[in-house]
């Protein structure tokens, strides 16, 4: 019996959904995309004398907060590794955020990097991204990622479609500069408007709603269904998408009463 009720409800509400869609194409018009950052004091601007508040400068020959050059603002993050004899040198940029992240939708992780010089003495420089769950457990992350970029120029480095895993509460974004145990080895950078951001227009939170209903993922739904209320209670698809979470929930409420 439960069975028989759970998938004639889940049609029920499968078509009433695709009808709400359908309805909207011919009454609206396409918003213009809203793209949130999670990431505070991007620039480096907030802070005092080397530090950047927000951020850990961190390891044998730390990163410093400048005033010598910036992408955007008077400010960036400075690198600069000198060996000492045949010892390695290493710098660490951290931040941790804290918050709901929402896995359905789609982050794009970017930086402006503008290096000063080439680098010597197996220098590399790489990012890494880690997610943290609710008990501040290690989940799936990037790996360390090397990049680099254009001599004396400001570059953007772009990382689209990062993979969220459910359930994440955190994440830590890891900038790692260091050189090999070679005597001579060095390396000078500037790092810039770091952001981490998700497509959270209402294009994108509806296409995410109806893959997580088609998936009867509908605590996922949800979710995204409050995003889409506080970021876009004044627009013209708001009333259906509350229709929608009613919906939703009376048929939690009917599917737990079946169990």
């Amino acid at each position: 019996m439960k069975r028989i009720f759970f998938n004639v409800s889940f049609v029920l509400m499968g078509s009433l959904f695709l009808g709400m869609l359908s309805a909207d194409e011919f009454n609206t018009a396409k918003s213009a995309p809203k793209v949130s950052s999670i990431i505070y004091n991007s620039s480096f601007e907030e802070g005092q004398n080397d530090d950047a508040e927000g951020w850990v400068f961190t390891s044998s020959q730390p990163p410093i907060k400048s005033g010598s050059d910036a992408n955007s603002g008077s400010y960036s993050a400075y690198i600069n590794l000198q060996n000492v004899g045949k010892t390695p040198s290493e710098a660490h940029i951290i931040k941790t955020v804290n918050g709901k992240f929402l896995s359905a939708l789609n982050y794009e992780f970017t930086f402006f990097v503008k290096q000063m010089k080439k680098g010597s003495g197996g220098y590399i420089q790489q990012y890494f991204i880690e997610w943290f769950n609710e008990d501040e457990q290690k989940m799936e992350g990037t790996g360390f990622k090397q990049f680099s970029g254009k001599v004396g120029e400001w570059q953007e480095i772009v990382v689209p479609d990062v993979e969220i895993p459910d359930n994440v509460r955190s994440v830590k974004l890891l900038f790692r500069f260091v050189t090999g145990a070679i005597e001579g080895g060095s390396g000078e950078v500037f790092i810039d408007d770091v952001n981490f951001r998700a497509d959270d227009s209402v294009e994108a939170l509806t296409a995410a709603i109806n893959r997580k209903v088609d998936q009867a993922q509908f605590d996922v739904a949800l979710e995204l269904i409050e995003s889409f209320l506080m970021l876009h209670s004044e627009s013209v698809q708001a009333i259906e998408i509350k229709a929608l979470k009613s919906r939703l929930k009376k048929f939690q409420e009917l599917d737990a009463i079946s169990e």
